[in-house]
């Protein structure tokens, strides 16, 4: 390479970079969309030559490289376990939440199965630089409310390195063979494995050893060579150098040291990561993007309305008022780095069409400019939609809070025993739901080879496989819906709400209903929902006769549970032989609730657990 195209590369691209920073950084805006605009810029007005493109993609790939790596240097794993329960139930309602809500949204638009995938990838994070900045110009740095922030979007990176990692083989799937994609499948679980058990254990021993020996320059330079080495082995086994950084980040974070490596590199990471944004912006057309300025402002739609639909539902679940979790949900919509290194690698593996890559690239710079705008007096603009809502629909929304409040209260008051129990049946609830999530994008995304090979092998034609399909779509889903169900309904009844609530007659009979309803079709009515939702192909008049079916398997199974029950348990307290589900149910329910407030009356707090007397 020429070293004169070199330097003249490197010199135009950082001093425009550096133009378009201090320019939108005039108007608040953060310095990211300088660089994005710089590659906008450089692409669109100047005739870059081959060799220019080359110091491009160079230099982006080390600043991918030390920006994954850093981005893992912040996570630490310690301070998740013991401060991050809050953010980590956010997380947990959030996260499949963007990517179901993403893979929906892209089947609706006509994509394909991974093209929908990866678009719900795309829009899981979060960009912290971008979120914290702008707080930070509206002076809104609450301690506790910046750092349960700073942990969920630590999460979500985490969750878009976990689907980077599992989609990275699918999108390389259209190269290889079917043993070419299984040994890659296998390489990918086993090196991860590896990397996460090994190297937590082992490398922060190394990094404080040499830290102990050597200089601090000697030290950052080896970090960074271990960065860069862990991004080559990742790239031999078939992952994105970005996650092998990333895992490296991970490892040397638990070090001594590492608040001082990360400061040594930042400087050398702003520079390259500069040049990686620049690329990011050198695959945008203008006239590409004008063209889908449509497709651009559907996504910016799509990722402001879930991003605060789910951010608000991961607040409000975990206990926060409806206020706080409106504008901390706002502060949320402005798209992160992982949006930009998952588009690009689904455009380098043809996944993404130019134009689906320049409308993503298009919608987070407008997330971002969004983002000061709206987040603004967001508690404020809370109250005025309250305001301003129907009184019914308020009604209902402040009996379903009053349901939540009361529940946390009940569950405080109890004894630790009990708060233990609700606590393992929340984890199941929130695991139950995350299995939904990974049926339906599992159904997906085998649905179209699974037809086609449906076809190929037994005949017949699409409509017949399609609707095979949805009914083992249907019954798998039911598994993880009726666990869900179920113990919402467990929860309840350890709570006792049904004698602590303050509600009107109409919102007590709602929540008695869902009490005493039968699990098994309330489960049954959330899947069908579900499946009508989710893009499938085929019309209602299908969904209606999966319905009938499965409505006819979960009678007959319900009916053999009941027969089974009543034939093992008889019954001679106060009433026949033999009764029927709902006696049974209500009769229990009755005992229990008795069972435990003479629990609770014998439970007496001290400093060092409950004692029984």
């Amino acid at each position: 390479m020429n070293e004169i195209i070199l330097m003249t590369s490197i010199a135009v691209f950082l001093l425009l970079a550096a133009v378009c920073s201090i320019v939108f950084n005039k108007i608040r805006m953060p310095a990211l969309i300088g660089y994005l605009v710089t590659g906008i810029i450089v692409a669109n007005v100047w005739n870059v030559s081959e060799e220019s493109e080359s110091v491009v993609e160079i230099l982006s790939n080390m600043g991918l490289i030390l920006l994954m790596f850093c981005i893992g240097m912040e996570i630490n794993l310690k301070k998740i376990r013991k401060q991050g329960i809050f953010a980590m139930r956010v997380a947990l309602v959030e996260i499949p939440f963007m990517v179901l809500g993403g893979t929906i949204v892209g089947g609706f638009l006509g994509f394909s199965s991974l093209q929908s995938i990866c678009l719900g990838a795309v829009i899981a994070g979060s960009s912290t630089a971008v979120v914290l900045g702008v707080l930070k110009m509206q002076n809104r740095l609450e301690k506790d409310r910046i750092d349960t922030l700073i942990l969920v979007i630590i999460m979500e990176d985490i969750a878009q390195v976990v689907i980077l990692s599992m989609i990275t083989p699918l999108m390389a799937g259209s190269e290889l063979d079917t043993g070419g994609l299984a040994a890659l499948i296998i390489s990918i679980i086993a090196f991860m494995s590896v990397s996460i058990v090994v190297g937590l254990r082992f490398m922060p021993r190394i990094i404080n050893w040499v830290s102990d020996n050597v200089t601090p320059e000697i030290l950052v330079i080896f970090t960074v060579g271990l960065a860069f080495g862990m991004a080559l082995l990742a790239s031999y086994v078939g992952l994105s150098v970005a996650i092998g950084a990333f895992l490296m980040g991970m490892m040397v974070a638990p070090s001594r040291r590492n608040k001082e490596i990360l400061h040594d590199i930042e400087p050398m990471k702003n520079i390259f990561m500069a040049m990686f944004f620049i690329s990011v912006g050198m695959e945008i057309g203008l006239g590409t993007l004008i063209d889908n300025i449509g497709l651009t402002l559907i996504f910016l739609g799509m990722f402001i309305t879930l991003k605060t639909v789910a951010v608000f539902s991961g607040y409000w679940l975990a206990n926060e008022n409806s206020r706080e979790s409106f504008a901390s949900a706002i502060s949320f919509v402005a798209m992160g780095e992982f949006a930009f290194i998952i588009a690009k690698q689904a455009l380098d593996y043809n996944v993404f069409s130019e134009d689906i890559y320049t409308s993503i690239v298009g919608a987070a710079l407008l997330s971002m400019i969004t983002l000061p705008l709206i987040s603004n007096n967001a508690a404020e603009r809370w109250d005025k939609l309250c305001s301003k809502m129907p009184g019914a629909l308020l009604r209902s929304f402040k009996a379903v809070d009053n349901v939540k409040v009361t529940f946390y209260e009940r569950i405080a008051l109890s004894s630790r025993k009990t708060r233990k129990e609700v606590s393992g049946s929340i984890t199941r609830a929130y695991l139950s739901g995350i299995g939904m999530v990974a049926v339906e994008l599992l159904f997906i995304l085998i649905t179209p080879p699974l037809r086609q090979w449906g076809i190929e092998y037994f005949g017949g034609d699409e409509w017949l496989w399609s609707f095979l399909i949805l009914i083992m779509n249907m019954i798998l889903l039911y598994i993880p819906t009726f666990r869900l169900v179920d113990t919402i309904q467990d929860i309840m009844n350890l709570a006792d709400l049904q004698s602590n609530r303050q509600l009107s007659r109409r919102n007590y009979n709602i929540l008695d209903s869902f009490l005493i309803s039968n699990s098994w079709l309330i489960a049954l009515m959330i899947a069908i929902v579900i499946l009508i939702i989710v893009p499938n192909g085929l019309g209602i008049w299908e969904h209606i006769v999966v319905l009938a079916v499965a409505l006819v398997i979960l009678l007959y199974i319900n009916r053999k549970a009941i027969t089974k029950r009543t034939d093992l348990i008889p019954f001679e307290e106060d009433g026949p032989d033999y009764m029927d589900e709902d006696s049974f149910r209500t009769l229990l329910d009755a005992k229990y609730a008795k069972k435990l407030e003479e629990d609770n009356e014998k439970v007496v707090s001290v400093d060092s657990g409950d004692k029984r007397y």
